[in-house]
């Protein structure tokens, strides 16, 4: 693909980022190819990686367009550790987020272990 040059600037492993544009700019395969990027790099793996988008439809997009690509990767080890570890990488919503580290950490964030998070208020 032709990214342009802001698209390129996103593709920066080297900082962390917010990608923010309209629908259809090519965001989700922005935020791919960054995860995708970030994982040849070996500095991170799935689940020290953080991908928040606002709906559960375009988690669920980029989740599946990563894993799809992962079968690509030529070493063998990498790509195996790394599609193990899609299934519990957090790529999520930030409703999805927040609650899992509140469930992660609920004395800390004095909550019952047991809270559920209210849908379509």
């Amino acid at each position: 693909m032709n990214f342009t040059v802001n698209q390129k600037e996103a593709l920066n492993i080297d900082k962390h980022i917010c990608v923010t544009a309209g629908a259809g700019s090519g965001k989700t395969t922005v935020l791919v190819e960054r995860y995708l990027e970030i994982l040849r790099s070996g500095n991170a793996t799935p689940s020290q990686i953080v991908a928040i988008t606002f709906t559960k439809k375009a988690a669920a997009e980029i989740k599946s367009r990563i894993i799809q690509e992962l079968h690509n990767f030529r070493n063998k080890d990498i790509r195996e550790k790394c599609i193990e570890e899609m299934n519990t990488a957090p790529i999520s919503t930030i409703h999805s987020f927040c609650a899992r580290i509140l469930r992660e950490y609920p004395f800390d964030a004095k909550i019952p272990a047991s809270f559920t998070v209210i849908e379509g208020i």
